[in-house]
């Protein structure tokens, strides 16, 4: 559960999200650092939700959805 911990990178700093960093989801499931959000000059969109990580962990079904009923 939760494998994204550790691995997953916010798109502008390339640093790994720590599940108390704040960060925002935007509306493609994007999660970005907030610092990040307001120092980028790149063109953004709308955000859905915000907050540390870990709450978006524990709201959001993707992050945690079990992979391996794929291999069908």
């Amino acid at each position: 559960m939760f494998e994204i911990v550790g691995r997953l990178r916010c798109p502008i700093c390339s640093e790994v999200v720590r599940p108390d960093e704040k960060v925002f989801l935007d509306i493609i499931n994007t999660v970005i650092h907030q610092k990040c959000y307001y120092k980028s000059p790149q063109r953004k969109l709308p955000f859905k939700d915000e907050g540390p990580f870990k709450k978006m962990l524990l709201k959001y079904p993707f992050f945690y959805e079990d992979d391996e009923d794929d291999s069908m």
